[in-house]
């Protein structure tokens, strides 16, 4: 699922308000201070998709014009109402009909935006009126995750198999080094309209059991009364001195009994439980360090707000899902608010893939995060909002009115750190992912040999290009030698704005040299016989294609038998070039070092070039 387009006439202060969204990216972020609009855009994507959702003819919409348009699966969808009419990929139309929406909208609200809390409410409601009968745990449109939900995730987080990344994942946030095998399940009786509220009943009779409840409730409870161990009676698990239900659930039981349910589906469960009012408790004994032990009910909101995108993620990877986060960050302490983003690209690869995150923030420690990602800052350009794409030092200093900044200076200084702790030269890249792909290649082609040069990640191409022309990096290393490897796409023109160019072949790396100092920025190598060579180069012209080439290092793997999975043909690709799909740093840490060294001749190159120019050991 990805949003592509959005456009809405007039709600609160968005007035002929529109937004883009081009690439793959699963997280955009909007910023901006309070009152910008950034919880007004989404509030009005819920009243879209709450109008799409409930769609019929004749029914009032929501009350502005909107256009909307998404991917799901390859397949692009663009819906217009305007003056209550509604077209679907142009053609006007009286029903939804076979339209492919998103499965869900997944909505977690921090409790401050009182608007959405009651959207959600409002939601949550006509849920529990369908779910109190159905013999089927549906999922409801719109699902809501807010702070109350906290109990109920890390229990299902905990219960998953201990193998489950996402699971790993919160355990190392949140200190916990093991788990009690029991989940402890506190039920009280439904409201009004579930159940009779009679005082009296008998727990023995079956037909009473968990006071009569039916439907998918009754049947989720039965399948988790089989994994209770022990013996055990209907009765006693009843509490008749408070009204409650108390079931012991082996953890080692719940995986093998819901073994062939999806994460998704048991969530369903639980969250129909919820709905009906029944859940009063739920925890499960941890361990931290020291061997404190404590129940799960013990971690505060603000150390499991960090995770709430993890937990949502792997919950629901096998829907295609928009979800909308309003200042998730709030309450961090500004130690969590930095680490946040980066929690975030450690999604799962199919959560990136199906999940499409929406999320607001006017926190400038999360901003001031050393990540790539997209961000807009939402200004008030007179009586509406304008969405524009900054640099991160405008937009940090936008959100703190100057008390919190993060300029080019700070970046250079932590460069200068890593530099200053070596006397070897140094190959800088892109990002971390290629610094991993490049040592396990070095590893692989030189097992025996040690690297002459320290390999440093500079952030992203433009980053890179300006360390390698600062005349200040040169002055205080002197006889040093620096190099930069530049993806071969959009990165060509910093590389080509290095220095002079060198005479070397794609298949060597092209090389251009600062004409004053002993700076080398590197193009990608590019082997002769790779398939999507002709991304780069172009035989009318018997020449490459510049900036417009597309070829980043993970695609120096397109030919390796059994990683035809990592790649796809770009939808927005004329030519129907390839892009890589997935997680880079996760390929590169997990995924390539499987690899025999054979498929990585193609840096040999790179590595070649580097050790001859440094010299003579």
């Amino acid at each position: 699922m990805r949003l592509r387009s959005v456009s809405i006439k007039r709600y609160k202060n968005l007035c002929d308000f529109s937004l883009d969204f081009k690439g793959e990216e699963f997280i955009d972020i909007f910023v901006g201070k309070n009152g910008s609009g950034k919880s007004n855009f989404l509030e009005a994507l819920i009243e879209i998709f709450d109008h799409l959702y409930t769609f019929s003819a004749g029914k009032v919409g929501p009350g502005f014009n909107y256009s909307i348009s998404w991917d799901i699966a390859g397949k692009q969808t663009e819906l217009i109402w305007r003056d209550g009419q509604l077209s679907i990929n142009g053609k006007t139309r009286k029903h939804i009909g076979n339209t492919t929406l998103p499965a869900n909208i997944i909505v977690y609200y921090s409790g401050q935006n009182g608007t959405v809390s009651d959207l959600i409410r409002r939601y949550r409601e006509s849920y529990r009126r369908t779910v109190r009968k159905a013999n089927v745990a549906d999922m409801p449109r719109f699902i809501g995750i807010g702070p109350d939900y906290k109990a109920m995730l890390l229990a299902l987080m905990l219960m998953m198999p201990e193998e489950t990344r996402a699971r790993q994942f919160l355990c190392a946030k949140l200190g916990i080094e093991g788990t009690g095998g029991t989940t402890w399940l506190k039920l009280r009786r439904p409201g009004k309209g579930i159940v009779h509220q009679r005082d009296a009943f008998d727990p023995f009779d079956d037909g009473q059991l968990f006071w009569g409840v039916k439907g998918v409730a009754r049947l989720f409870l039965d399948r988790l009364m089989e994994c209770i161990v022990g013996d055990f009676t209907p009765g006693s698990l009843y509490a008749r001195d408070t009204d409650t239900y108390r079931l012991e659930i082996d953890v080692t039981k719940f995986r093998e009994t819901f073994a062939d349910t999806s994460p998704d589906e048991v969530f369903c469960q639980f969250n129909a439980l919820r709905a009906l009012g029944m859940i009063e408790d739920v925890s499960i004994p941890v361990r931290l360090g020291a061997n404190v032990e404590v129940t799960s009910r013990a971690f505060s909101d603000g150390q499991f707000q960090s995770i709430y995108l993890f937990a949502i993620s792997e919950l629901f990877k096998n829907r295609e899902c928009l979800t909308l986060l309003d200042e998730p960050d709030s309450f961090l302490h500004p130690e969590w608010q930095y680490d946040f983003l980066n929690q975030v690209l450690q999604i799962s690869e199919e959560a990136a893939k199906t999940n499409h995150f929406l999320m607001s923030s006017h926190s400038a420690s999360t901003i001031a995060a050393k990540v790539q990602t997209r961000l807009r800052l939402f200004e008030m350009n007179g009586q509406t909002v304008a969405p524009t794409q900054k640099e991160k030092s405008e937009i940090i200093d936008s959100l703190s009115a100057g008390l919190i900044s993060f300029t080019e200076q700070e970046a250079q200084l932590n460069i200068e750190q890593v530099v200053g702790a070596s006397e070897k030269p140094v190959l800088f890249t892109e990002g971390v992912s290629d610094v991993a792909i490049l040592e396990m290649a070095w590893k692989k082609l030189y097992p025996v040999r040690p690297r002459r040069f320290d390999l440093v990640q500079a952030f992203d191409c433009g980053f890179l290009r300006k360390l390698l022309r600062r005349q200040e990096l040169y002055q205080n290393n002197v006889g040093r030698k620096f190099f930069g490897l530049f993806d071969f796409d959009a990165g060509y023109d910093e590389w080509a704005a290095i220095g002079n160019q060198q005479n070397r072949s794609l298949r060597d790396g092209l090389v251009c040299k600062h004409q004053a100092y002993d700076g080398y920025g590197i193009l990608l190598p590019i082997p002769d016989g790779l398939s999507v060579r002709n991304q780069v180069w172009n035989p009318n012209t018997n020449s490459t294609y510049g900036g417009q080439s597309r070829l980043t290092i993970e695609l120096l793997f397109k030919d390796v038998p059994g990683f035809e999975g990592f790649f796809t043909v770009d939808p927005k690709s004329p030519a129907g070039w390839y892009r890589f799909v997935g997680n880079k740093v996760r390929f590169a840490e997990e995924t390539v070092p499987t690899l025999d060294s054979v498929h990585f001749e193609c840096f040999r190159p790179l590595f070649e070039f580097v050790e001859q120019t440094i010299g003579a050991p």
